[in-house]
């Protein structure tokens, strides 16, 4: 197994040993930009089938490809723009408590988060769509992807801290 794909793997059990590993090998911000960038593209095809189903339906009265078009943008402009402000704050609320880390390790957890939840993210839409598909299980299908969500929060977490936590010695 490649290092990229042993480090997405680990992320799941020990995302701040994998995180220290990325920071030490000091990654530039171009690699953090292709993180993120990556993260957003391969969101956006996840949400495409679901989007285009809403484009072409009866109640929109848009363009089906003005609608794509406009979520493209939003996904791959937009949403990483505001990722770096989350970055930012994040880093901000850790100094604030404490921590030592700097905004290139807030971005690393973050950004690095975001791509390897992809997965995480399309397990989460393929059991909510089972669920839902199955009858009469709405709360399953809504605590699926409740619950990957806060296992991606968890993992986002985890990695900051372990970027932001004081070195001793």
């Amino acid at each position: 197994m490649t290092g990229f794909w042993r480090d997405l793997a680990e992320t799941y059990i020990h995302p701040g040993r994998v995180i220290r590993r990325k920071a030490a090998a000091g990654p530039s911000e171009g690699q953090l930009l292709i993180y993120l960038m990556a993260a957003m593209l391969i969101s956006f095809l996840l949400r495409f089938r679901g989007l285009n189903a809403v484009a072409h339906g009866p109640q929109n009265a848009s363009p089906p490809e003005a609608m794509i078009g406009g979520m493209f943008v939003a996904m791959l402009f937009f949403t990483p723009l505001f990722m770096y402000l989350v970055a930012m704050l994040s880093h901000l609320v850790a100094h604030m408590v404490g921590g030592k880390g700097d905004g290139a390790g807030a971005r690393l957890a973050l950004f690095w988060t975001l791509l390897a939840v992809q997965p995480l993210s399309f397990l989460a839409a393929l059991g909510a769509g089972v669920a839902a598909a199955s009858g009469g299980a709405p709360l399953l299908a809504a605590a699926i992807p409740f619950l990957a969500g806060l296992w991606a929060l968890w993992i986002w977490i985890s990695a900051l801290v372990a970027l932001e936590r004081p070195t001793s010695g």
